[in-house]
């Protein structure tokens, strides 16, 4: 009767559904969490409790440890030893639990899927090893790593390097595409239907995202260089700041006790094979192990370091031609010592080096160093605003376009301190470099030559015998493109925290951020006319700003409830650019009212106009039954505005009609967010995660027309950013995880969300008046262009090790081969319905913009691989990848007409036409087809 009852309430509640997408989420959510507590608690009606009993030693000397605190994860159940080391949990409800056992000066002891039957006492001894170590800081798992934490109070998902490994991905970009409730638009990471400048993304403990862009990964980092890839979409805690939507927390691999190495490559194109290859090559290698200068070289000669050192390197290439029209010849760079580099349309370079030096046991010192070349025509990735799509004016002549050359720099040093049992302590000093610079041939821009369409030439015979002569295609024959574009940024990083358990139940967290940021920009529009020195329109600043941070957070334990409390005050001083610019009356887009805005809302202190934030966080795990934990996050989220919104042209002056002004006002951007789940684990091996969120986006940068009367010029009107447009997303998602025996592990995810706002752009104003890419911006609310209302996976992982494969259908299968095999299909691209007016002159929009989802689409992707032995400690491994295994073609483009990607012969306006009447198909309409790898690695 209660799953009848529970049924038909769910039912109920679809039509409401259907009027509020909030309420809905939050009905579905409770309908859940009422049916997962139901099957926990009536599963198994005849069931009888059972305990669990077990002794806990010390691991050096076998000597009993009283007072070890043993608890059932997730639960509210545990117990303390006694003298002897003998403890007791009683009243465990059957099923499967990871235990932990913590002591002071001992490592935490977990063991995972621990198993009790009805009625029975199933026995667990332990044996804890000594450390020197803060409590906590250094975790033993004892059996199959847990499928779920169930003691998280926010979304996170962790990726191992063995996950990554085996699935069919380059860069974390593609990793980062297979999670739950993250979407990838126009190459741009959307989490949780916020902007995609609005993720923080960290590696090694340093921020590596462009300020003035605002772009996430401003260094390029191959998967196979990850250690561990940690995603947090829901509310993380206050140590974090500078993000609304997300966190990517990326920590690179290091050296071990021994030497290892590998050496890996790959290809679509064997001589020519398949036909429909892409041109692409990459290959890789990686070496770690002990310092061989301070373990081997040094001691021969009597000098004997203290502690233990290791290093890491990896290095990695990746090149190919893509599915898009390339240029004929190589491209330039910004500087000649990258010409090697450029041997394909898209080349993407990374070094990375990690040197670990321990002196004492409690005293750990990391440096990190990793640099990026990137060098293609930014067919996929944006310079600063809206990107740009595949050049088609420039389809004939690509020489002749622009080469972006990308640069990143990351390095950082890393201290940690362990000054007792219960603290510790933290210190990062990071720097990270940013260039991008986008040039045509690598010309000056006084270079630049102004395109032209000349060819083809035809004559057209009027009614009176009179011969018109017409030039063109559509497509520029000769000449430039219309920018040239340069920008840096050099941020200097300095993070230090300190963490102490004060007792059983409360482990303190606090610290101090500071940074220093010096950026430049130069961006030339039109560069060949000569209206200035700088072409028709230009942007230029020369800034230096400077932020920091302040945060403390309190880790609170109580019978299996875990709450973490914390409070972030964010500072940022826009500079002495913006200072000066202020009290210079001649800059006569800051009005009066401007000025004493700034005065308003900034803090003066040791003469620097700075600006706060206070950010409230708060996330709690509960658990409701013995396999049943509730979560609950809530937090304000904030980050600085892009530098690109308040720096532009505060100085600059050019004729071009449509300008847009930076606003030395602008605020931080804030999200208030909160989510609501329940973790439920069916056993040790199964585990299933339910969350409902909302979030509600405040002070998007949007540009705005403003109207001044100026004493010397009179009435005057441009555009300039202002903090007024705002959006919110809300959703559901289901993960799933689960391990069948020892061979295969498996992942189903699935998510709905829809995120609604003023505007998709930040210059949606601006283009509407330039009569560009967008309507005339909305009064009220529209969907997002990047929001995808339902997307679902599945991945599935085949691991057969050396020892004791598997016997399956009657044989026994080989050893040392798997693969993985991942589905994904979810809503298409969103576009505005329209129709043609006027005899098929006029475009006109039926619905409101982004109102219709193209058609639903899916794809598989497939990595296979079999391992052999050479030599005693060399391995090899052939491996074949297949991208998108049944060529589903994604468009990336929308006919508002078809609501499909434009097909010769498709309806079209006559505007869309070229001076010959007809319309040159975008090759870029599509994502890339299927594509075929095979390669080969070599491990010791």
């Amino acid at each position: 009767m209660l799953m009848s009852s529970g049924t038909r309430t769910t039912s109920a509640a679809i039509p409401r559904t259907r009027r509020c997408a909030a309420a809905g989420g939050r009905i579905s959510l409770s309908a859940l969490l009422v049916l997962l507590v139901s099957v926990a608690g009536f599963a198994s009606p005849g069931a009888e409790p059972g305990g669990i009993i077990g002794t806990i030693t010390d691991a050096e000397t076998g000597e009993p440890l009283p007072s070890v605190n043993v608890v059932l994860k997730g639960t509210h159940k545990g117990a303390t030893t006694d003298l002897d080391g003998n403890y007791f949990i009683p009243l465990v409800n059957p099923g499967g639990y990871d235990l932990r056992a913590s002591f002071v000066g001992y490592k935490v002891a977990l063991k995972t899927n621990v198993r009790v039957g009805s009625g029975e006492r199933t026995r667990v001894d332990l044996q804890l090893e000594p450390t020197v170590l803060a409590l906590g800081e250094e975790v033993v798992v004892i059996g199959k790593k847990p499928l779920l934490d169930v003691e998280e109070t926010a979304t996170t998902r962790r990726i191992s390097s063995e996950d990554i490994s085996d699935l069919a991905v380059e860069n974390v970009t593609d990793v980062l595409e297979q999670q739950v409730g993250i979407v990838r638009d126009n190459n741009q990471i959307h989490i949780r239907g916020g902007r995609a400048d609005e993720n923080l993304y960290i590696i090694d403990d340093i921020s590596v995202k462009d300020p003035i862009s605002g772009q996430g990964l401003g260094i390029y980092l191959s998967a196979e260089s990850i250690k561990e890839l940690e995603v947090i979409t829901g509310g993380f805690n206050a140590e974090y700041g500078q993000a609304m939507s997300g966190l990517v927390n990326v920590e690179t691999k290091e050296g071990g006790t021994e030497y290892t190495g590998s050496f890996s490559t790959k290809t679509d194109n064997i001589s020519g094979w398949p036909p429909a290859h892409q041109n692409t090559n990459s290959i890789e290698f990686s070496f770690g192990g002990p310092d061989p200068l301070a373990e081997t070289l040094l001691p021969r000669y009597g000098v004997d370091i203290p502690g233990n050192s290791s290093i890491f390197f990896n290095g990695y290439g990746y090149i190919t031609d893509t599915h898009l029209p390339s240029a004929s010849r190589e491209l330039v760079p910004r500087v000649d010592a990258y010409d090697p580099l450029t041997l394909r349309q898209e080349n993407n370079y990374s070094l990375l080096g990690k040197y670990t030096y321990r002196p004492l046991p409690t005293l750990k010192f990391i440096y990190s160093y990793g640099r990026s070349v990137q060098v293609n025509q930014g067919y996929f990735d944006a310079v600063v605003e809206d990107r740009r799509y595949f050049p088609l004016d420039y389809k004939g002549i690509l020489n002749r376009y622009n080469t972006i050359t990308r640069e990143g720099i990351q390095q950082s040093f890393h201290v940690k301190h362990t000054l007792n049992n219960t603290t510790f302590y933290e210190l990062t000093l990071g720097n990270f470099y940013n260039r991008v610079h986008s040039a045509a041939q690598g010309k000056h821009w006084s270079e630049y030559e102004e395109p032209v369409d000349f060819e083809p030439v035809f004559y057209e015979v009027g009614e009176d015998g009179e011969v018109n002569v017409k030039y063109g295609d559509g497509l520029w024959d000769g000449g430039n493109s219309d920018t040239w574009h340069d920008h840096y940024n050099d941020t200097w990083q300095l993070r230090g925290n300190i963490t102490s358990r004060l007792n059983d139940r409360h482990e303190m967290k606090a610290g101090l951020e500071y940074e220093q940021t010096k950026l430049q920009l130069v961006s030339i529009h039109d560069p060949w006319v000569a209206s200035t020195a700088f072409g028709g329109d230009y942007d230029m600043y020369h800034a230096l700003s400077e932020a920091g941070a302040f945060f403390v957070q309190d880790r609170i334990e109580f019978k299996g409830m875990i709450a973490n409390v914390g409070l972030r005050l964010d500072w940022w001083r826009p500079g002495q650019y913006v200072e000066d610019a202020i009290e210079d009356p001649e800059i006569i887009t800051l009005t009066p009212e401007a000025r004493r805005l700034f005065e308003e809302e900034t803090v003066d202190i040791f003469d620097r106009r700075i600006k706060m934030h206070l950010s409230p966080r708060l996330g709690v795990s509960h658990p409701v039954t013995d396999n049943d934990v509730l979560f609950f996050s809530y937090g304000h989220f904030s980050q600085r505005p892009k530098y690109a919104h308040v720096y532009a042209k505060l100085r600059s002056y050019s004729p071009s009609t449509y300008q847009l002004f930076g606003n030395p006002n602008l605020n931080p951007q804030t999200t208030v967010a909160y989510e609501l789940g329940i973790k439920h684990r069916f056993t040790g091996d199964k585990v299933v995660e339910l969350v409902a969120f909302n979030k509600d986006l405040f002070d998007y940068a949007t540009s705005f027309n403003v109207r001044s009367t100026n004493p010397r010029l009179g009435n005057i009107s441009y555009y300039q950013y202002f903090n007024i447009d705002y959006a919110r997303v809300r959703g559901l998602e289901v993960r799933f995880r689960a391990r069948q025996g020892r061979y295969l592990t498996g992942n189903a995810d699935f998510a709905y969300q829809i995120a609604t706002g003023k505007s998709s752009s930040a210059n949606a104003e601006i283009q509407a008046a330039a009569e560009t890419t967008v309507g005339e911006k909305t009064l009220g609310e529209e969907y997002l262009a990047w929001d995808r209302p339902f997307n679902a996976s599945v991945t599935l992982w085949l691991r057969i090790p050396e020892k004791d494969p598997p016997r399956w259908f009657g044989f026994r299968w080989p050893s040392r081969w798997g693969g993985s095999v991942r589905w994904e299909g979810g809503s298409g691209k969103r576009y505005t319905p329209a129709k043609l007016t006027n005899n098929g002159q006029d475009l006109l929009e039926t619905g409101d913009r982004y109102s219709e989802v193209a058609k639903w689409w899916n794809t598989v992707d497939l990595r296979l691989w079999k391992e052999f032995t050479l030599d005693d400690g060399l391995d090899l491994r052939l491996f074949a990848e297949v991208l998108n295994v049944f060529d589903f073609k994604k468009p990336t483009q929308i006919n508002p007409l078809t609501g499909e990607p434009y097909e010769q012969g498709d309806p079209a306006p006559r505007q869309w036409e070229n001076p010959q009447g007809f319309i040159i198909v975008d090759p870029s309409r599509y994502e890339a087809p299927r594509q075929v790898f095979f390669g080969m690695s070599l491990r010791f």
